[in-house]
């Protein structure tokens, strides 16, 4: 097992083949579908004043890079950069151009989830590879870029949640208001987790943007059927699974990891949650009620493809 650990810890391309040689494709939260999202809040104000404009060679350049505090703090990416600012939990962010926006727009980006991966590539400055970026921190850095792009207020619709009403209204956020969750300083990889029921040992790591990518080609492999059942927990934890063990410490056939996890009892994946559940970012629901029935909104602050827009 000490060798699996050894491994576990080096690159991206190390854990996916110890996770069973999933596909080596970058990976996207698909903005239709991200609704937790990350921080805003704590910018420094001196990165902001001390922004520099981003030499470029281009006959025109409006950009100028900001650097930006991780949630993360830098923590688990010595792996994957070099880079002081990101290993010292900054990262160098622009504004996004017409040409990101024109991948927002662009049909196929979205149907495979690469839209978010595609627009880190181009406004993430700093010496990483954006599918690298833990989706922790690639959450929160969205709505940085929508704020560093379009400005600190944030305009959509909410659909009131009360059968009797169900109407939509206007609601508005101010972007660097929000409070964002942050990782333990002590958090370490690959997560080692002994389940209580079945007594089996997961090893397993947080979420990349690589992994959404790999989520949707899983998927989409998958027989389409209506009475299918829904697998999105089990494709979840296996995109971000490294290793299984049993009760003797011998190692658990790849091909037979999806059974397993269908086959574990709820205290066991309650367990496996717990201890993984550093992937949701933002620490707070929508405080808001309904104008016209006073209902209270349950939900967080959604994110789709209005988001990148005035």
């Amino acid at each position: 097992m000490a060798k699996d650990r050894n491994i576990a810890s080096g690159s991206p391309e190390a854990m996916r083949e110890m996770a069973g040689g999933l596909p080596d494709a970058p990976g996207v939260p698909d903005l239709d579908k991200l609704g937790n999202v990350s921080t805003m809040a704590k910018v420094d104000p001196l990165f902001a004043a001390n922004a520099k404009k981003k030499p470029s060679g281009k006959k025109f350049d409006f950009n100028y890079e900001e650097l930006v505090p991780l949630p993360s703090g830098g923590r688990l990416y010595e792996s994957v950069t070099d880079d002081p600012d990101v290993l010292n939990g900054f990262i160098k962010l622009r504004a996004m151009t017409v040409k990101e926006e024109e991948i927002l727009s662009t049909g196929k980006f979205l149907k495979t989830g690469s839209t978010t991966r595609m627009i880190m590539e181009r406004c993430v400055v700093s010496d990483i590879d954006a599918k690298d970026l833990l989706l922790f921190d690639a959450n929160f850095l969205l709505f940085h870029l929508r704020k560093l792009s379009y400005g600190d207020d944030y305009k959509f619709k909410l659909t009131c949640q009360s059968s009797s009403c169900e109407k939509d209204f206007d609601h508005k956020i101010s972007i660097s208001t929000l409070a964002f969750e942050e990782l333990p300083k002590n958090i370490e990889e690959p997560f080692q987790i002994k389940l209580p029921r079945s007594k089996y040992t997961v090893l397993c790591i947080l979420p990349r943007l690589f992994h959404s990518e790999e989520l949707y080609k899983i998927r989409s492999n998958k027989k389409k059927n209506t009475d299918e059942e829904d697998s999105k927990t089990v494709d979840n934890l296996l995109v971000t699974t490294l290793a299984i063990y049993d009760e003797a410490g011998d190692k658990v056939d790849k091909r037979d990891w999806e059974e397993f996890y269908k086959s574990l009892p709820t205290i066991d994946r309650a367990e496996l949650t717990e201890r993984t559940k550093f992937s949701s970012g933002i620490d707070e629901l929508l405080d808001v009620s309904c104008p016209y029935c006073n209902t209270k909104y349950e939900g967080s602050v959604p994110v789709g493809l209005d988001f990148f827009r005035i």
